[in-house]
């Protein structure tokens, strides 16, 4: 993908970032690196991007492929080259190339708790939710009524062409979220929607629609995308059209309607866009530690990756889209995703696909203990995935609106059944 070049990083410093600090990530930082429940490793940032950008070694990696890339890090430190685990470095070789979702770990750098992290994982308790009926949620028509694409590519097309990068380490990576929260304002009111700072300069930003009657303490039904980007040249031009500005906008839309139809149940609604997803699912994680540390419950969490890339070529006669609803980490949440699909998206295709731990911002509030799922057109290593991904040629043109309304249309109807 990407080394972040020191100089770069000292550039963006001397222009006056408007919050943040980035030198954290210079090539020359040691960051800690979650590649599962229990399993941390302190790596430097030079290491983790060259072997994320370098060429796959044929799978599965054999003896002499461990050797081969322990060697590509020896001048970048011997001790990394010696200590790195086996494990690490199946995880982060070739990343890019072999189109595995994410950054495929978590960067808890920042979490004073991973020295002790427990290795077990995480309980989940998953509430029991109604079967999926569409009788019985009139209230969902005039919603899906108001489904339209033209929605959906007015905000894709604002974040992907209106900034050139929305990298977590930009100098303007405040920028993105200012305008997504500005957005949410005009529909819910300035007071029901905020930025929530990180350590570096992209904050998150949090919608809200409140229960009624109206409890702070009401337990969350939440909806989530991640609003950075990267490519081979994150701090130049990384325009992220599907990788993530689609699943932000699904989001927008969602909450646009809900509130323009008046709705509220016993449940508060937020929609998160995240930062820094690419660096490590930053943002998530910061913001998912906070929600359990305040003992806030989540009633459940839908993620949006990567949902308006769909070719013609993929979509079966009579089909009007293809979803994809991962299997992991919660597999009653997948299934109640996926019947809640079949009934109310009946023309969508449907898929299903492991993601793997640290895929995309859910396993942020999965480590909480949250109950999570999460949908993407195509899921990891899908011969359909977007082969723009991570690139300078994810860009607007390259997506299919009409097909992407499916995933709001399938978004409503979650919350409204999750509210049941």
């Amino acid at each position: 993908m990407f080394c972040v070049p020191i100089l770069l990083l000292a550039f963006s410093s001397a222009l006056g970032v408007k919050g943040g600090d980035t030198s954290g990530f210079d090539e020359l930082s040691v960051r800690s690196i979650q590649f599962s429940s229990g399993h941390v490793e302190r790596l430097p940032v030079a290491a983790i991007e060259r072997l994320r950008s370098a060429t796959p070694l044929p799978r599965p990696l054999t003896p002499e492929s461990f050797i081969t890339a322990r060697k590509s890090l020896a001048d970048i430190s011997i001790l990394t080259a010696s200590v790195i685990s086996d494990e690490a470095i199946d995880r982060l070789q070739g990343h890019f190339q072999r189109q595995i979702w994410g950054p495929g770990y978590v960067d808890v750098t920042d979490s004073l708790e991973h020295l002790t992290r427990r290795s077990l994982v995480p309980r989940v308790d998953v509430p029991t939710y109604p079967t999926p009926d569409p009788s019985a949620h009139p209230e969902l028509q005039p919603m899906l009524a108001m489904v339209n694409s033209s929605e959906l590519q007015s905000y894709v097309t604002h974040l992907s062409t209106k900034y050139s990068t929305r990298y977590f380490l930009d100098p303007n990576a405040y920028a993105p979220p200012e305008w997504i929260q500005s957005q949410f304002a005009l529909w819910l009111g300035k007071s029901q929607t905020w930025l929530s700072e990180n350590s570096f300069n992209q904050s998150n930003v949090v919608a809200r629609i409140e229960a009624s009657p109206s409890d702070p303490n009401a337990p969350i039904i939440l909806l989530g995308a991640h609003l950075d980007s990267t490519s081979q040249t994150p701090l130049v031009d990384a325009p992220g059209a599907d990788d993530d500005a689609s699943g932000v906008a699904v989001i927008m839309a969602i909450m646009r309607i809900l509130k323009a139809n008046n709705y509220q149940g016993t449940y508060a609604i937020e929609a998160h866009a995240y930062a820094g997803e690419e660096g490590g699912l930053l943002g998530s994680q910061n913001l998912a530690k906070q929600y359990k540390a305040q003992n806030k419950t989540i009633r459940g969490m839908l993620n949006f990756e990567m949902v308006g890339y769909q070719p013609a070529t993929s979509t079966s006669a009579g089909k009007s889209s293809t979803i994809t609803v991962l299997s992991d980490p919660v597999p009653q949440m997948s299934t109640h995703m996926a019947q809640v699909v079949q009934k109310y998206v009946p023309t969508a295709e449907q898929r299903s696909v492991g993601c793997g731990y640290g895929c995309s911002d859910h396993y942020s509030f999965y480590d909480q203990g949250y109950p999570v799922v999460c949908v993407a057109s195509y899921g990891p290593q899908d011969p359909e995935l977007n082969p723009g991904y991570h690139s300078t040629n994810d860009t607007v043109d390259k997506l299919d609106f009409d097909k992407m309304s499916d995933f709001v249309r399938a978004g409503l109807a979650w919350v409204v059944e999750v509210a049941s």
